[in-house]
């Protein structure tokens, strides 16, 4: 009953990987012919298809450098102007 339990929790874990990979891999631009042999890999080769994907191969693009260095500007930029016990309780 446990190991049945665990085993349908990594297949789970395993087909949430698996989807967000293939739609990462449609959602970015890579062309045609890249997109097709990654899905193919992906698809071939579920796990060890996700892995070389999201730890090797895929780097961020400019405009996710750029949403994060803006998103890094905002929060401090907000932690200067935020009081320092910030419950929000006026006195």
């Amino acid at each position: 009953m446990f190991l049945e339990a665990v085993g349908g929790l990594l297949g789970l874990i395993l087909l949430v990987i698996w989807v967000l990979t293939i739609a990462d891999i449609v959602r970015s631009r890579l062309g045609a012919a890249k997109t097709s042999a990654w899905i193919l890999i992906v698809l071939i080769v579920p796990f060890v298809g996700a892995l070389l994907y999201w730890f090797v191969l895929r780097q961020p693009t400019e405009d996710e450098v750029q949403r994060r260095i803006d998103n890094e500007r905002a929060m401090r930029e907000g932690a200067h102007s935020a009081p320092f016990d910030s419950t929000s309780i006026r006195p």
